[in-house]
């Protein structure tokens, strides 16, 4: 027992030095690569009020690069002229194998033909407010190429450790 605890203290005084592995292990998403978004949860955002960490879901691509489905991004929101401008700024995703991929995303939401500002969502002749609808597509544009790295999952190592030192205890 003590032996355990020991190597759970250590493994975890030395996980945060190593958080982030190397980008060749995380999902790269090249300047310009397409997405497909939702909102979490229906959004009404007002004429002068700016919207932090709105979360959205992808849900597909148009440009081949992808997201897994177990992720969200955080987005910042706020009414110019007749359309939304939306910009993405982080990505969390967690793969059902329990590994986690973190990182900055540069992106910003376009309309059909391509252009900064997703129109259409006014409520008003004004656009004084602008609603956003859970299970509704809206369209992002990568402006910057990245990678949403993997990160060590610190639980999931703990777990590992604890799993295999039951198995060396079981077979004494």
């Amino acid at each position: 027992m003590k032996r355990l605890l020991t190597s759970v203290a250590l493994l975890g005084a030395c996980l945060p030095a190593f958080a982030e592995t190397s980008s060749a292990q995380g999902y790269q998403l090249p300047t310009d690569t397409v997405l497909k978004v939702q909102v979490v949860l229906d959004k009404t955002i007002r004429k002068g009020e700016r919207i932090s960490h709105l979360q959205l879901k992808p849900t597909g691509s148009e440009t081949g690069a992808h997201l897994p489905e177990h992720c969200m991004m955080s987005a910042d929101a706020e009414i110019n002229g007749k359309s939304l401008q939306l910009n993405v700024t982080k990505a969390l995703c967690v793969e059902p194998n329990g590994h986690i991929f973190n990182g900055e995303l540069n992106a910003y939401g376009i309309n059909r033909t391509g252009k900064a500002g997703i129109e259409g969502l006014c409520t008003d002749s004004a656009c004084n407010q602008v609603m956003l609808q859970s299970g509704v597509d809206y369209r992002l544009k990568v402006s910057e190429g990245t990678v949403i790295g993997l990160v060590v999952n610190q639980a999931e190592q703990i777990n590992i450790q604890r799993r295999n030192h039951k198995q060396e205890a079981d077979q004494q």
